[in-house]
């Protein structure tokens, strides 16, 4: 089953990743020992606001610098990892987080990292039983879920992707991602109604989807429902910025134009 369906209709978006943890306040005792818990807090909380702004290289050198003096502070760990992950040191990402979920194995947010680390490298059934640790520390953990969906995905388990995508719709209905990926799945299955559906509940949140709106455009285009095809291939080429995605939807509407026409 092929992946890209159409020149004009680009794969929904699994990946999440979010913002790094900041940890707690260094504890009240003085001494040495607080004296460096506090420069580690300190450190972490800088690397932190960098990493959220975008500095990477910045925000790796303030974490180096507190795994340094807290080599064994799993948070700290976690947060350098996935710094780690997007700088695409996977190796070194790897390394840490084996640290922080040996110093403390009951975060599924460590697991959540991890797995995404071994998606990113290919190894799809480390990736699975990652997520997997992580839902079944925290039964919520929609990025867990929507991240397995992805990789369900990618092997080919659509079934099973499409279960993960209804577990995360069923804790928030509203979630755009999740409806639609799981719109993407039922398209490439042929589920066009149901498609519809999840890209409809999108476009009532957000009439100016502009994804939602080019594959209802496809959709409608392959159901031979032309004229709604048009009405929202014309909808994506006003909103569409991207001067060459611009003439292939042209192309589209000129196409449709003709076989309305009966050209």
């Amino acid at each position: 089953m092929k992946r890209t369906i159409s020149s004009l209709i680009v794969f929904l978006v699994f990946f999440l990743c979010a913002p790094l943890t900041i940890g707690a306040a260094p504890s009240s005792k003085k001494g040495p020992a607080q004296t460096d818990e506090h420069k580690s807090v300190e450190l972490n909380l800088a690397g932190v606001q960098k990493a959220n702004s975008g500095q990477y290289d910045q925000a790796l050198s303030y974490m180096d610098a507190a795994v340094k003096i807290a080599p064994k502070n799993a948070l700290v760990l976690s947060n350098r990892a996935r710094i780690c992950l997007i700088q695409g040191k996977y190796d070194k990402a790897l390394s840490d987080l084996d640290k922080a979920i040996k110093l403390d194995p009951d975060q599924d947010e460590y697991y959540m990292t991890r797995g995404m680390v071994y998606r990113l490298m290919g190894d799809f059934p480390k990736a699975i039983k990652d997520f997997t640790k992580a839902v079944n520390l925290d039964k919520s953990n929609t990025e867990a879920l929507i991240n397995r969906a992805a990789v369900f995905f990618d092997t080919g388990e659509h079934e099973n992707a499409l279960l993960d995508l209804e577990r995360i719709i069923e804790i928030n209905p509203r979630m755009i991602n999740a409806l639609g990926n799981r719109a993407f799945i039922f398209e490439q299955l042929g589920r066009y109604d149901e498609a519809i559906k999840d890209l409809g509940s999108i476009i009532a949140q957000d009439p100016n989807n502009l994804m939602a709106i080019k594959h209802l455009g496809f959709i409608s285009r392959t159901k031979g429902e032309l004229s709604k095809a048009l009405r929202w291939y014309k909808m994506a080429y006003q909103m569409e910025t991207d001067s060459s995605i611009r003439k292939k939807i042209q192309d589209e509407i000129s196409e449709l134009e003709r076989k309305m026409a009966g050209k």
